[in-house]
């Protein structure tokens, strides 16, 4: 509907004075129109832990209005370290990390010394400045959403000091999440804000005040969603994109953890069915699996868990547990070779390499912002579970997920659902995937490849999870694209990428972990 034209004639005094009345009536009727938040801010300081010897670097904080729709928003703050080059002779770098609720590790100088060494054998990262910040909500960045003080990790385990001992783990996550909850809110902490939109404007806040002019954004994980969202804002400001481990903005992963787990185990059966280390008596991995989860669902088993020097402790294992070790197994490349004899072991009822598993898989602590990963996640939206008939026992295990009772205890805010299109975008992409990925599945990278434009994926063999810190190749093509992004990569170690090397567990390093089990009834 076309908006009607009116045009005055200020000829009198009289029809001034009408117009202004009228004028004012208008105003008085229309919205009120929030005023802008304040403009960002970084802040110099002294670095916080010892600096190294003979390298150059800076600390400080970015202060940023917490909800940029609020005139009257609380600010901030956001910790960055910034690590100097000898000598710069290219465009620098930020370094975006996952999570969501990730921290960047720049607390302390053994973790410093950890960037350093990351930078000093990163091809890609030489002659360039490296920007380092702990997201909104995370690390040592305030307020802090972390919840570590109200969680147990024993609790988030399933971990019981006694076998005989009953608790009741899924209402005690539940009391956990909602004393992190009402702790946040009693801090006046606006949890509706921490989400990827306002994280992305925090990014492009940081880059302004910096005074950097144009940089290159990597991401990784959740990162590459961060990643993203910056790009779709502020493109102008970009040299080039990173992504590891693509997340795409218009992607509810929760609803997608079925069908990404029934990818890998494809994948998983059919380069073990090609190698002769990997055979076994004919029975396919899939039927394996199929019939531990069932076994462990009409009896799961109790594991007892010894590590050097800690006593005993004790989990009860029903089949969506056993599901949840084997996907987060495809994380990584030396665990995903030991899967085909962790499932015949289990099969035959030898549980001392689950109970391994189990007892490896450590807790991040203050490391990890849980209230910034429910935040995010839930202000980002989540949808239900979708079924995934191929694998009914995939859709079971999805379907009973942390978020689909965490969210509706967390504050939220609208989800964004509109996304501009990239099928333009002249900003460099590169994407990195790994094809036995089960949290960013190489199906994502390829999504996000149709509908961006001036991209390219670059697929590595035998790989999980964050190709960059798995495998040199990785830094290798980073290197390449970002000599000349606007050309095709072409980097030899792509080819020499192999499936994974199936072997027995006594191949692989030892660790000071036993494990035994016995029959248990499951308790809820």
């Amino acid at each position: 509907m076309a908006a009607t034209k009116y045009r005055f004639h200020l000829d009198s005094p009289a029809l001034c004075l009408m117009l202004f009345a009228t004028l004012l009536l208008l105003a008085a009727m229309l919205p009120a129109v929030p005023a802008l938040a304040a403009a960002a801010e970084f802040r110099e300081t002294p670095c916080w832990f010892a600096l190294p010897k003979d390298r150059d670097m800076r600390c400080g904080h970015l202060l940023v209005p917490e909800n940029r729709s609020k005139a009257d928003s609380a600010t901030i703050e956001l910790a960055v370290v910034i690590f100097e080059p000898d000598r710069v002779r290219h465009d620098p770098v930020v370094y975006l990390n996952g999570g969501p609720g990730q921290a960047a590790r720049i607390e302390t100088r053994e973790e410093i010394d950890d960037w350093w060494s990351f930078i000093d054998n990163g091809d890609w990262l030489r002659g360039r400045r490296l920007v380092v910040v702990d997201q909104r909500g995370v690390g040592l960045s305030k307020p802090s959403l972390s919840c570590a003080e109200h969680y147990s990790p024993k609790v988030w385990g399933g971990i019981m000091s006694r076998p005989e001992e009953i608790v009741d783990f899924d209402g005690a996550q539940k009391n956990e999440v909602k004393a992190c909850r009402d702790a946040l809110q009693a801090r006046h902490i606006d949890l509706s804000a921490y989400n990827t939109a306002e994280n992305a404007a925090d990014i492009h806040d940081l880059r302004s005040a910096l005074n950097i002019d144009k940089w290159v954004v990597f991401g990784i994980s959740y990162g590459t969603k961060l990643a993203l969202q910056v790009l779709e804002d502020h493109p102008e400001n970009l040299v080039a994109v990173v992504l590891d481990s693509t997340l795409p903005l218009d992607v509810d992963y929760v609803d997608q953890d079925a069908a990404n787990f029934d990818g890998v185990l494809k994948k998983l059966e059919k380069d073990c069915a090609a190698r002769q280390e990997c055979g076994s008596d004919g029975t396919s991995l899939r039927t394996m699996i199929t019939e531990i989860v069932q076994q462990l669902d009409a009896q799961p088993v109790l594991l007892r868990l010894k590590a050097a020097g800690e006593p005993s402790a004790f989990t009860r294992v029903s089949g969506n547990d056993f599901l949840e070790v084997l996907f987060n197994q495809f994380y990584d490349r030396d665990s995903i070779e030991l899967l085909p004899q962790l499932i015949k072991d289990t099969a035959n009822q030898n549980y001392g390499p689950l109970a391994e598993m189990i007892g490896l898989s450590g807790d991040d602590g203050d490391a990890f912002a849980d209230g910034m990963h429910l935040s995010i996640v839930c202000n980002d939206g989540v949808s239900a579970a979708a079924s995934f008939a191929a694998f009914p026992l995939l859709d079971r295990w999805a379907q009973n997920n942390f978020y689909s009772w965490a969210c509706p205890l967390w504050p939220t805010a609208t989800p964004k659902r509109a996304y501009k299109s990239l099928a333009q975008n002249r900003v460099p992409v590169l994407l990195l995937a790994g094809d036995y990925d089960p949290a960013t599945p190489t199906s994502w990278a390829e999504r996000v490849i149709r509908t961006t434009g001036h991209s390219q994926l670059v697929l590595f063999r035998g790989v999980g999870h964050d190709v960059l810190d798995t495998t040199e190749c990785g830094g290798e093509v980073v290197a390449d694209f970002l000599d000349n992004p606007n050309a095709k990569v072409s980097t030899p170690c792509i080819g020499d990428m192999t499936e994974p090397q199936f072997g027995p567990p006594d191949d692989k390093p030892s660790v000071l972990l036993t494990g035994s089990a016995q029959p248990a009834m499951l308790h809820r």
